[in-house]
């Protein structure tokens, strides 16, 4: 009777219930990793991702569409070529935001753009036929860009589609959007050439090696960026669209200056100039050089402790003129709800010699303007010009068709990396649209750095003593009369 009494443990009700549940438990997490095994494979194979980054660091937006709508028409095939397999690419840190932006252009333009992997050390072959069109190595961190319309090919690096700290040189923000566009446009057309000279100290470099703002800026712009040494004998200006002389320390020769002359007057070209007010006295030919096109320099340093970004008064922030040829530079600005400030470190005042500041088929603008409360010298509370715009006119006899070509004049101070490296200030902007006019169709305005650290506070001196006030004495006596209203009123019940 005992032993018939006895139940087995496998018929035991709890034990059913248990080794049931146990078994939908193991099922489940089964289930669970085949389904994420699956989705891991098809998001790796498809490039399936979702941007949650409150920056979306790797999509594409409106302002790159606009852009590439009218450029990638149905006949147009862009590759962007990885050199190295994909593996390698997603285990790379800046390899993986590269690609992953990559396949946002992919995603948005299907029958036009392709992603592709180049393991250049499995296939040196490959690599090599490259090489040879490119006439330089390629590496693992290199993209390649092509398109089957044209023989332009771009080669760049992981690390170009990043802006780092000048002074630190830390990743700053990704620019993945925006070189992106830049390339995909500048491969499907004969991309216009821009030389910056060199051999007279000029910056061309951030002194760490890495181009400096002002060259990556053009790069973005869509331009085909060298550099050229203008006292070789054979140097030449013929194929440029914009010369840039970007704070040189020693002065120009003769001959160096009548080929810029030719270049301007003869060609229709166009250049940027920026000086350092330190280096003024000593570049007299290219100071009377500068004279002849109407641009005349004052000697020293402007000041406005009122509308400056520093105490010192020497981050001058620009007034916008709303009159003139040159105003259209920043009109797009001036159309914002919120304006960017445009500002000029170091600024050099710019005069013009001529009456109405116009002399034949040559007139100079003011882009930019100090506000009444600036000084320089024995001048003070004047406005004076910080940014100037010369625009050269040039008639076909035969057709009487016109062709302008502009010169753009300021301090090296408006070409600071931290300036030109910001979403919070306009230089950038104001020189995107300066492309516009000399001759460069598309250029990727409104198209934004995806900014990894905090914005900048760039508010003016006057405004932060107008803000430290509201701070530090009006809220603190708001916030005593209510408390003082409040106990005045519980007394009274």
């Amino acid at each position: 009777m005992e032993k018939g009494k006895k139940k087995s443990l496998f018929s035991d009700r709890k034990f059913r219930y248990g080794s049931l549940a146990l078994g939908l438990t193991v099922l489940f997490v089964a289930l669970v990793i085949v389904f994420n095994a699956v989705v891991y494979a098809l998001t790796y194979s498809y490039g399936w991702y979702l941007d949650l980054t409150g920056q979306q660091y790797y999509g594409i937006t409106d302002a790159s569409e606009e852009l590439l709508d009218n450029v990638l028409t149905e006949d147009i095939q862009i590759k962007i070529i990885f050199c190295q397999d994909k593996d390698r690419v997603l285990e790379d840190s800046a390899g993986y935001y590269v690609y992953k932006c990559a396949e946002s252009y992919k995603k948005a333009y299907p029958n036009n753009i392709k992603v592709e992997f180049l393991d250049i050390n499995a296939h040196p072959e490959i690599a090599q036929e490259y090489i040879t069109q490119l006439g330089k190595a390629i590496y693992t961190y290199n993209v390649l860009i092509e398109t089957n319309q044209s023989p332009n090919v771009r080669v760049v690096e992981y690390n170009d589609f990043f802006t780092f700290d000048s002074d630190t040189q830390n990743v700053y923000a990704f620019n993945g959007e925006r070189r992106f566009t830049s390339y995909i446009i500048s491969v499907c057309s004969d991309y216009p050439i821009c030389y910056f000279t060199e051999g007279q100290g000029e910056t061309i470099t951030d002194g760490q090696g890495n181009p400096c703002a002002l060259y990556d800026m053009m790069t973005d712009a869509g331009f085909d960026v060298r550099k050229i040494d203008l006292s070789s004998a054979d140097a030449t200006l013929d194929d440029a669209k914009v010369v840039i002389i970007n704070n040189p320390v020693y002065d120009f020769d003769l001959d160096e200056l009548q080929k810029l002359g030719r270049f301007m007057a003869d060609k229709g070209g166009n250049m940027m100039v920026f000086i350092s007010p330190d280096n003024t006295k000593g570049l007299v030919q290219l100071r009377n050089w500068l004279l002849e096109w109407g641009i005349e320099l004052r000697e020293g340093v402007v000041k406005d402790t009122s509308h400056s970004l520093t105490p010192d008064g020497l981050s001058v922030v620009g007034d916008y003129p709303t009159e003139g040829f040159a105003a259209s530079l920043h009109l797009y600005l001036r159309q914002l709800d919120s304006q960017p400030k445009t500002v000029v470190n170091n600024a050099l005042s710019i005069t013009c010699p001529w009456d109405n500041w116009a002399k034949g088929d040559r007139q100079v603008g003011s882009v930019l303007y100090t506000y009444g409360s600036a000084s320089l010298g024995d001048l003070k509370n004047k406005q004076m010009c910080i940014a100037a715009l010369v625009r050269s006119t040039k008639y076909d006899t035969p057709t009487e068709s016109q062709l302008d070509s502009y010169m753009f004049v300021s301090s090296a101070g408006y070409a600071d990396a931290e300036y030109l490296n910001s979403n919070a200030y306009g230089n950038k902007d104001i020189l995107y649209m300066l492309a516009v006019q000399m001759g460069k169709e598309l250029v990727p305005l409104g198209i934004e750095f995806k900014v990894f650290a905090g914005e900048e506070l760039d508010i003016t001196t006057a405004e932060a003593y107008t803000w430290t006030i509201v701070l530090t004495a009006v809220l603190p006596v708001a916030v005593l009369t209510v408390g003082g209203v409040i106990c005045y009123r519980r007394k009274r019940r």
